[in-house]
């Protein structure tokens, strides 16, 4: 088992190259926790950034921390390329991690919830019920709660439980009263009772003077847990959580049904070995040592915490709130100017190329696309990859229907994605069901790309519109996330990607591409290529220039070119929202890189390279970070931007991300990022809301100013003519 397999070579870690990836991750969190911090964000905004942080940290534990574990437990201690071997880098990840935690939770307890009472949104205390609320909450547990509840007794005829990861339970210490020490059913000193997921992590009580007032639904089991163990008296109680390795370790080789394996494997997942224990810090120290010892878990795995356990159920108490006072405007997206709702999809893209920019713009045309291709008589077949979709999704919805209305439907489905597994496996059933033919993936590799492709009839025969993304297929996260998609009837356009699907659903060899390169197969050769010849294209007049926007940097090959690169003299420009290896601005190594990080409203999600190319610049957009895994791992597309008025908006989503001053942050040589603050008399700049303040007029000017440069070279002779008479 391999946890950073980094080293390039044979010879011995270059220590000054490498930030550790765990590391970096966990710096990316503290960026998200800081914009919980400021004050100067509205209310609600910050306790959204703060339920993020706590998720994002499940997600790293059950993830990153668990493969860490597992490196240790197998016995590994290979110095990884930045100096750790994986017990140092487990230690490090936990101290890191447990500053983070004490950090985030004094941001709730002594910041947060009081600025949430002064703005009379109130979280009670059991300590502060009055005897009109115990009442109120005693029926509310009788009825609504306690018919939910089983208590889990601990004794010697009942094992320590197998406990599901990221549930809050509630530890009781009990002792028997006289009528249960005579009884038949036996006794036990410990009872464990899980706080049921269905259940609202927050009860509303009666509102006071017209303010709404909540109460944690794990504070109200405590307070009436003698009705659910009956004859006994609680000496302690206290709640816990665990969190257990989520690797999906499925048998790909196996010859019966992909599904069923990843079902098999969703199944011992959610029981893998525990990684985190946290505790309420009321907790005795005498029952936290013996959950700790029956979990098999080390004391530096124990992590405890004031209040209300799982933080990322603030998640739950915003869906409750009603207060635009209290969050930051709506920016509603808006419709693309070259799209409009009431057109006809198949002429505005036949017409010229269009970028999509979510989520300034809407989402709409996407869905809208699919939908009259389910419908138009003249559609013969519909092609898609399928990553991530929402619960609810309407163009998954309108593949079923296109499905049921006889199309050929081919969707690959990918059933390993990361924590969307089960809606993946839904999805894929109801489309085979409707009669569509559905791929599960590639074996061995993740189809993390996202194309589709609707082949038409028209009366100059059949025309291939297609749309390729840096995001999912999915309507819930494309009001959330930053990504850009090209809509095209470009004839090869039509022909690569009938060939990438071609390859992907036939296993056939993929072709000499037109425009788009794929991986793994080319993806890595061509980005190393390009970089390589802005070294070898640059002169003093026209010198090398790259810039890139992604979510993560961390593949060991591309950064020792862009180190190369550095040192040949071209400049190298990075927005990078997550883990970055690299190691920027060090003398005679990277001092020609910048790397930056925008964490704002909208989680950046785009990924786009831009190569001056000795002045004859080039454009593309991928489904790929500069990852191992995407290079090598996945199947991905990296597609070129090359009508002129969609190349020149994606350089100005580049552009606003390199101008940011209130949400970016800079990587300094040390690892530690420092934030952008605005220069004496420089303008405040906010790329996001900038790029959605104009995101049609960015589009509407990018167009006159085109048709004005054309009129204008086609006056300049004859204006050259009347000059010299």
């Amino acid at each position: 088992m391999t946890i950073d397999d980094s080293r390039s070579d044979g010879n011995p870690p270059e220590r000054g190259k490498w930030i550790n990836r765990e590391l970096s991750w966990l710096a990316f969190n503290e960026r998200v926790l800081a914009r919980a911090e400021e004050i100067a964000h509205p209310l609600l905004d910050r306790v959204k950034f703060l339920a993020i942080v706590f998720s994002n940290l499940d997600e790293f534990f059950m993830v990153r921390v668990a493969l860490i574990r597992r490196a240790v437990k197998d016995g590994e201690a290979n110095l990884g390329p930045d100096g750790l071997t994986p017990g140092q880098l487990l230690d490090e990840t936990r101290e890191v991690s447990r500053r983070m935690m004490e950090r985030a939770e004094r941001c709730w307890t002594g910041d947060i919830l009081p600025a949430l009472r002064a703005s009379n949104v109130n979280l009670v205390e059991s300590g502060e019920l009055s005897a009109a609320d115990r009442e109120y909450l005693a029926v509310f547990f009788q009825e609504q709660i306690l018919p939910v509840l089983t208590p889990m007794a601990v004794d010697s005829a009942h094992p320590f439980p197998l406990l599901s990861s990221s549930l809050v339970y509630v530890f009781l210490r009990l002792s028997p009263r006289p009528e249960v020490k005579s009884g038949f059913f036996g006794q036990a000193d410990k009872v464990l009772v899980q706080i049921p997921p269905g259940l609202d992590r927050f009860i509303e009580l009666p509102r006071r003077e017209g303010e709404p007032r909540f109460i944690l639904l794990d504070t109200v089991v405590i307070m009436f847990a003698g009705k659910i163990v009956g004859g006994y008296d609680i000496l302690d109680a206290f709640t816990f959580r665990i969190l257990r390795d989520a690797a999906l370790n499925i048998d790909e080789d196996r010859s019966d049904d992909l599904i069923l394996a990843v079902q098999d494997g969703l199944k011992r997942s959610r029981w893998g070995l525990p990684v985190q224990l946290t505790l309420d810090d009321k907790a005795p120290e005498a029952e936290a040592s013996y959950l700790r010892d029956r979990l098999e878990l080390e004391e530096a795995d124990v992590f405890r915490q004031k209040g209300m356990l799982d933080l990322k159920g603030l998640f739950r108490l915003l869906a409750h709130l009603d207060r635009p006072d209290l969050v930051e405007a709506p920016w509603p997206p808006q419709e693309h100017p070259a799209l409009p709702a009431e057109g006809d999809i198949f002429a505005q893209i036949a017409g010229r190329d269009a970028v999509l920019s979510l989520p300034y713009h809407s989402f709409d045309p996407v869905t809208r696309l699919v939908e009259a291709a389910a419908d138009d008589p003249d559609v013969l077949a519909i092609k898609i990859t399928l990553y991530r979709v929402s619960g609810q999704s309407p163009l998954v919805r309108a593949l079923i229907r296109a499905a049921e209305n006889k199309k050929q439907v081919t969707a690959l489905v990918e059933l390993q994605a990361r924590f969307d597994e089960e809606a993946n496996i839904t999805w894929a059933q109801r489309l085979d069901a409707a009669g569509a033919h559905v791929i599960y993936g590639v074996v061995g590799y993740k189809t993390h790309s996202k194309a589709a492709l609707i082949i038409r009839r028209e009366s100059g025969g059949i025309r291939r519109y297609c749309h390729l993304s840096t995001g999912n297929y999915n309507d819930r996260t494309a009001r959330q996330y930053t990504d850009l998609g090209l809509f095209t009837a470009d004839p090869a356009f039509g022909s690569d990607i009938s060939s990438f699907f071609n390859v992907i659903t036939g296993y056939s060899l993929p072709p000499v591409w037109n425009h788009i390169e794929m991986a793994p197969t080319g993806l890595r050769a061509r980005t190393i290529a390009m970089i390589r010849r802005e070294m070898e294209k640059q002169t003093p007049e026209r010198p090398g220039r790259i810039r890139a926007k992604m979510n993560s940097l961390i593949d060991p090959e591309i950064i020792q070119e862009l180190y190369l690169a550095s040192r040949a003299g071209v400049r190298i420009d990075l927005l990078v929202r997550g883990i970055c290896r690299l190691r920027p601005g060090v003398a005679g190594l990277s001092e020609n890189i910048s790397v930056r990080s925008i964490v704002d409203r909208f989680l950046e999600h785009s990924r786009i390279f831009h190569y001056h190319n000795g002045g004859d610049e080039e454009v593309y957009l991928s489904s790929a970070d500069w990852m191992e895994r995407n290079m090598d791992r996945r199947l991905e597309l990296l597609f070129p931007v090359k009508d002129p008025v969609c190349r020149e908006y994606v350089l100005a989503v580049l552009a606003a991300g390199f101008s940011d001053n209130v949400s970016a942050w800079e990587l300094e040589p040390g690892g530690g990022y420092l934030r952008r603050r605005p220069a004496p008399r420089e303008p405040v700049f906010r790329s996001q809301a900038r790029l959605h303040r104009e995101a049609v007029g960015m589009m509407v000017k990018s167009r006159v100013e085109k048709r004005h440069n054309v009129l204008r070279a086609r006056r300049k002779p004859a204006e050259g003519k009347r000059k010299r008479s």
